[in-house]
């Protein structure tokens, strides 16, 4: 892992485990784009790339490559005769539109690991950092741009993407992105580019989804597959509006410009001032999609997500909304809370309905106390009862909306956003705090700091129930107005590192009416994700396949616990419960003793591989889109245990029966033995090497409609005795 600069053709090389990533200063002293793949074990192989490049003497005597179609800038600005998507344009207070960036200088840390190139403008008071970080033994690179404005007068910024992306010439590219809606999150959508602009974007103001995901991939030719083929992928690190735009030109040119949407969005430079590009994480990897699943996996775990939690079991947890919905009482809390703990929940969390008048959706909301009829004695005791029942105490909120039936709102309705002349727009009952006024985020503030600390909380789940319809602002300036989608989400940010720093201790679930901010900007904040509200687990097996394309499975919440569908049996809805992190959610006052038992009995095999299970990579070895069979192999990360599930549903006679399926990523020589399997309990104790199970694979039992299994298999340790 280094980062090298070469002064006799100013080549940057930035090495990873396994890619090179490099560009160059052209004799016009503009940044441009030089290769991406595959790693070269000696830069001077670059030189070769001089075949392609006109070599210019510049102004200083030196030799300097310039592109022929001199079209591939690192960070394109607006550069002449370059006609692609920029990733920055710029309005000067002359009226003269667009940059014309320069070289400036460069600084490389002492680790060699990160790198900041310094460019300017060649007339105006502009300054651009770009700044590039690796990481240790994976082949990820985390992009992000800062750009300054070093005159006396005001800028425009029209447009301020994070980086401009480029490709291997000649090549036919399939784009894989996510799409979907509410209840259809993560939806996987494949296409060849063609020679045109193809712009995947969000524009509902307060979210990155679920329309439309800051997540993409790109494979030569469409040929990669789940393990084998070249995948290039970035992940934008933002919650709010984005854009990606992905073209291909007439010279077979293929470039990505990645970033927040300039849409509805007005950004203004003021002298002295900057502004920092969210980041958005790219990597290159030949070994298939699973092969980019597992270095995200890696980045998460170990660079990104809160510490507290990356490398410990999530706890079991169970919710109130799913039995009870907004009828909840001090009651029937207290009986949930003995049966919970009884059964083996490790958290117990209290949903939406604590408020006062909370007993529909259109009313209570921002009004963040406990209802007095029907919680006489408030939540604490509720608090100390979970702790005394060996349980973490965890409460719902939505901070960022309000009812117009609220204490809240009747107190302060400048707070919400609304334009002057115009009706109200409510959804779900509900408006939009204007998050970029300082006093509301003051207010927030102050609230869940008193809400944790007197309720005692091990865990807030955060929801977020509605999208932006009405930006407006009257009391603002011209350029707080502008500025306002970007403002939110940064105060958004700014409230959850704040919970992060001071309750080191507290676990927070990013719930945004189901996976609605499921990206980057969240996971350095978030210990869970509300994967989908949609609990119906034949739509669990679509919903967790393409999450998982992205996201840790040990971070998918909400959906998928044991009571799910009833009609779907329970080894069904247990196993695809295991698969994330496990929640219940049955009426626990109602259910019978049978199944009372069943969900202790589950909760209880769960803690016993739930640590396997949530450090794992993930196989996707028969996906859930492409037949009535789906298999997923879950590998502990240093590969001395794994998981297999299978699930079937939706085989129609004659479909053919299921054949054998080979694992993945074991280690060839290493022998694993079946140490768990309810469905087959003859399989235990069978004992295969890592080739055997990759290159045979195993038979599975699973070929009548929802049908499924789980057999769990451990490193047989050396001179371990039968």
């Amino acid at each position: 892992m280094s980062i090298i600069y070469k002064e006799k053709h100013h080549v940057f090389a930035i090495q990873m485990e396994c890619t090179t990533y490099a560009f160059a200063v052209n004799a016009d002293d503009q940044l441009v784009h030089l290769y991406w793949g595959r790693k070269l074990m000696d830069i001077e192989e670059l030189e070769i790339l001089e075949q392609n490049l006109e070599v210019s003497a510049n102004r200083d005597g030196s030799f300097r490559p310039r592109l022929l179609h001199n079209s591939q800038y690192e960070y394109h600005a607006g550069e002449f005769y370059s006609y692609q998507e920029k990733a920055l344009d710029i309005t000067f207070p002359d009226g003269v539109r667009g940059a014309q960036l320069v070289y400036a200088g460069h600084k490389i840390s002492e680790d060699e690991k990160e790198l900041q190139v310094f460019l300017k403008d060649e007339y105006y008071p502009l300054k651009v950092t770009l700044l590039y970080r690796t990481y240790q033994g994976l082949d990820l690179l985390t992009r992000q741009g800062v750009i300054e404005n070093d005159g006396t007068e005001i800028f425009n910024l029209d447009k301020m993407q994070t980086a401009t992306l480029h490709f291997p010439e000649g090549v036919g590219y399939r784009l894989t992105h996510y799409a979907g809606n509410w209840g259809a999150e993560y939806q996987r959508r494949e296409q060849m580019l063609d020679i045109c602009r193809l712009v995947i974007q969000n524009n509902h103001g307060n979210t990155s989804g679920p329309q439309a995901v800051p997540f993409i991939m790109l494979d030569p030719w469409g040929k990669a597959e789940e393990l084998s083929g070249d995948v290039y992928a970035a992940a934008l690190h933002w919650s709010g509006n984005f854009k990606i735009t992905c073209e291909q030109n007439m010279l077979g040119e293929t470039a990505v410009s990645i970033g927040i949407n300039d849409e509805e969005v007005g950004m203004y430079l003021e002298p002295g001032s900057s502004f920092r590009t969210p980041e958005v994480t790219v990597g290159f990897c030949s070994d298939g999609f699973g092969g980019v699943r597992r270095q995200f996996y890696d980045y998460q775990l170990d660079y990104l997500l809160p510490k507290r939690s990356a490398h410990t079991p999530f706890p079991v947890l169970y919710n109130s909304f799913y039995p009870y919905g907004f009828d909840i009482d001090e009651e029937k809390i207290e009986g949930l809370m003995q049966r919970a703990a009884d059964i083996g929940v490790e958290l117990f969390v209290i949903d939406d309905g604590w408020m006062p008048g909370r007993d529909c959706d259109k009313k209570g909301l921002g009004d963040w106390y406990a209802c007095p009829k029907r919680f006489p004695h408030g939540l604490k005791p509720l608090s100390k009862e979970a702790h005394r029942l060996g349980m973490k105490f965890g409460l719902w909120v939505e901070p960022e909306m309000v009812n117009p039936d609220s204490d809240l709102y009747r107190a302060h309705p400048d707070w919400v956003l609304q334009s002057p002349n115009r009706s109200q727009t409510l959804s779900r009952n509900q408006l939009a705090l204007n998050l970029a006024r300082e006093e509301v985020v003051e207010y927030l503030l102050g609230v869940l700091e008193e809400l944790v600390e007197d309720y005692e909380l091990d865990y807030l789940k955060w929801d977020m129930n509605r999208y932006i319809s009405d930006f407006g602002w009257p009391e603002s300036t011209k350029m707080q107005r502008e500025r306002l989608p970007v403002t939110l989400i940064e105060n958004v940010y700014r409230i959850w590192e704040h919970l992060n720093k001071k309750y080191p201790h507290l676990l927070l679930e990013n719930c945004a009416h189901g996976g609605a901010r499921t990206d980057y900007g969240m996971l350095q904040y978030a210990d869970r994700i509300n994967r989908s509200d949609n609990n119906s687990p034949v739509d669990v097996l679509l919903l967790h396949e393409g999450f998982t394309d992205m996201m840790v499975p040990k971070l998918a919440g909400g959906a998928g616990n044991l009571n799910g569908d009833m009609r779907i049996p329970y080894a069904f809805r247990e196993n695809l419960g295991f698969t994330g992190s496990l929640s219940i959610g049955a009426n626990l006052l109602t259910c019978g003793a049978e199944y009372l038992t069943a969900l202790k009995k589950s909760i209880a095999q769960f803690k016993l591989e739930r640590e396997d299970l949530q450090n794992s990579y993930i196989y996707h070895l028969l996906s859930a889109r492409e037949g009535a069979y789906t298999v997923w192999q879950y590998v502990r990360r240093d590969r001395r245990a794994f998981t297999l599930f299978g699930f079937c549903y939706g085989r129609h006679y004659p479909d053919t029966r299921l054949h054998r399926i080979q694992m993945a990523g074991l280690c060839p020589d290493t022998v694993y033995e079946c140490v768990a399997d309810e469905n087959c309990p003859q399989e235990i104790g069978k004992r295969y090497t890592g080739r055997t199970l990759m290159q045979i694979g195993l038979q599975l039992p699973i070929e009548e409609n929802f049908a499924a299994m789980r057999r769990v298999f451990r490193v047989v340790e050396k001179g371990q005795i039968k």
